[in-house]
Parts: structure tokens; C-alpha cells; sequence
């Protein structure tokens, strides 16, 4: 179950890691994972570990705050526990770090396990023979160590929203696009057409939304950071009203400029995710969006799929991430 990460030819290795990993089959015999949204738990050995270098290099990677949220929020949050304490009840956390400082060790290595005592579960050790190795080793691979923690979180979520799915716009989403999407319950079809469709849920102070459509595929100029741009501002523009009169949705450009990042692991393989904030043009109103972008090559047509939140004056780390969940839940009809 255990895959040793070495330094030599790492970006294989990880590559290799995570194909192993996603294949893996699921038991029904383990323990569902426990831990708050997002929550990271770190088993150092002593408390100089933790209050040191090592945890210093911890605190700054995960906790750094995520982009496009209007409050700074911080991508993660960290439990600490020494390994002395580390019992089966922490062993059923979700995500776990662990760090081990032995002289004895050569060079740095990373082990990563996945469901080993709960499931969803993502494990990962890093073991080396001093401080700065253990910091230099964690900073080459910490951004696929968050890749893997944000698809734990993507898979508790889903847990919850898989039996609560909506079949009724499942088979909708199918029909109009050759996909569907998880989608449970209490969300509705705001509008349904050619190329465009706008789901919405409702609640007193908030809102959470999911919008898919699609143009024509032609060059790859169009995954360009202002080509996506413009699409998301004509489509919303056509589509997506504000409360006043004249006024509809547009993407913030000056103060939080979208941020455009490559991602392999998205369902429908090579695609563009954007992170951003969106805005009411002619109204003071908005809030955090995440789309992915990809060219469907069964039917020719560059498609995005979008979750936007609204609720003021509230942390919305969590709501967007249910969203962006949902998107990743994307599975093509007849695959």
C-alpha cells in the first residue's frame, strides 16, 4: 500500500504515485475518515518540531490564504499532535502528515498511503536525517501533497451528496451536454438553453450557483487567461442578471485578477481551472467563482463549468469548495 517517493527522477515517481494511488479499490471494511473541512493533521515527533523549521515550513504552505476569496481565508487548517499520542482515534483523521528527524537516514525520502485506516484517507510521511533535508524535501513536493489533500476533501463531500443527488437535472445536464454532474437536492433550473444552463440554490442570505455552456472549440488561444475572460463576461453578460435594472454579472479584473492554472486530474483531463472574483456591474455586489475549461473532442465545443457563491459578510472557503466538488463529480455519458 506504501510507495516510496525518491529524490532521484521525482516528477515520474509522483506522476507513477498518483495513477497507483487512483486505482486503488475502495474497502467497505474501513472506517469512514474523520476532521473538520480542510483540516491537516501533523504528527511531529517532539514540540521542537512543531514550534521549529519543520513547522514553520508546514504553517507557511498550508495556511497560506486562498485565492479569490473577498475575506482572507486560509486554504487549510492544522491539527498538531506528537506522535506519542498519535492513537487510533487520530489515525482515522483524513489527511495526515507525519515528520520523523533520524541521523540514521542517508537522505530525505516521502512514503504516501492512501485509506490506510479510514477512508477517504490521504497518509503521508516524511522522514529524513535533519530538519533542513526533511524543509527541502516537503518544499519540491508540497503542492502535489495539496492536490492529493484537496481530492479527500473532494471525495467526503461527494459521499454526502451522492445519495441527495438530483436525478431530474442529472438527466438534464446529460441530454443538453453528454455529462453529468453531482448535483443533490434543493438546487433548481434557473435557466435552460441552447448553450447554457444555470442551476441555483436559494437560501435567505445566500446563494450558491453552477452555470455550464459552450462555444465552438477553435484554437488553443482560447484557454488564454483574457480569452477565458471574455467568454465568462459574454456568456454572464447574456445570461446571468443583476438585481437592478441594466445590471448584470461581469468578472473583477482589476483588484483580484482571475488566476489561470493548468490542472491535469479534472475528469475531463487537460483543463483550465480560473479562480476569481465576480462582480455586479452597476450594483456593489460579489463573491468567489472557480471554473474549468476543456474541449470536449466528442462533440468539438470548448465547454467551462462554473460554481459561483454569494453570502455577505461570511466566510465562503467552504461553500465554493462544495461547489467546486460538484464540478469535479463530472463524468461524460457512456464512460
Amino acid at each position: 500500500m506504501k510507495t516510496l517517493l525518491k529524490n532521484t527522477a521525482l516528477v515520474l515517481a509522483l506522476a507513477c504515485l498518483v495513477a497507483s494511488c487512483a486505482d486503488q479499490p475502495r474497502t467497505s471494511k474501513k472506517d469512514r475518515s474523520t476532521g473538520g473541512t480542510s483540516e491537516i493533521m501533523v504528527v511531529t515527533q517532539n514540540d521542537d518540531q512543531w514550534n521549529g523549521r519543520v513547522g514553520d515550513s508546514i504553517r507557511r504552505f498550508f495556511l497560506d490564504y486562498q485565492y479569490g476569496l473577498p475575506q482572507p481565508e486560509a486554504r487549510n487548517e492544522l491539527a498538531h499532535v506528537k506522535v506519542s499520542g498519535f492513537s487510533d482515534l487520530f489515525k482515522k483523521h483524513k489527511n495526515i502528515i507525519e515528520v520523523e528527524i533520524n541521523p540514521n537516514l542517508e537522505k530525505a525520502v516521502a512514503e504516501t498511503a492512501e485509506n490506510l485506516w479510514a477512508a477517504p484517507q490521504r497518509y503521508i510521511k516524511i522522514s529524513a536525517p535533519n530538519s533542513t533535508a526533511w524543509v527541502e524535501l516537503f518544499d519540491r513536493q508540497k503542492e502535489v501533497y495539496q492536490q492529493w489533500f484537496d481530492k479527500v476533501e473532494r471525495e467526503r463531500i461527494l459521499s454526502v451528496f451522492r445519495p441527495n443527488k438530483d436525478e431530474t437535472i442529472a438527466n438534464a445536464i446529460a441530454k443538453k451536454f453528454g455529462f453529468t454532474l453531482v448535483v443533490p437536492q434543493g438546487f433548481y433550473i434557473a435557466k435552460d438553453e441552447s448553450d447554457f444552463m444555470w442551476l441555483r440554490k436559494e437560501l435567505e442570505r445566500s446563494s450558491a450557483d453552477i452555470v455550464i455552456y459552450q462555444t465552438p472549440y477553435r484554437d488553443t488561444v482560447q484557454f488564454s487567461t483574457p480569452s477565458l475572460v471574455a467568454m465568462r463576461d459574454n456568456m454572464m453578460m447574456q445570461h446571468i442578471p443583476g438585481p437592478a435594472e441594466g445590471s448584470y454579472m461581469a468578472t473583477e479584473t482589476e483588484f483580484v485578477p482571475p488566476l489561470v492554472t493548468t490542472v491535469r486530474n479534472f475528469p475531463a483531463g487537460y483543463t483550465e481551472e480560473m479562480r476569481g472574483m465576480w462582480r455586479i456591474e452597476g450594483v456593489f455586489m460579489g463573491g468567489p467563482f472557480v471554473s474549468y475549461t476543456f474541449a470536449d473532442s466528442r462533440t468539438g465545443n470548448l465547454v467551462t463549468v462554473e460554481g459561483f457563491y454569494y453570502e455577505p459578510n461570511q466566510k465562503k472557503r467552504n461553500s465554493l469548495l462544495q461547489l467546486e466538488s460538484i464540478l469535479y463529480s463530472l463524468d461524460f455519458v457512456g464512460e
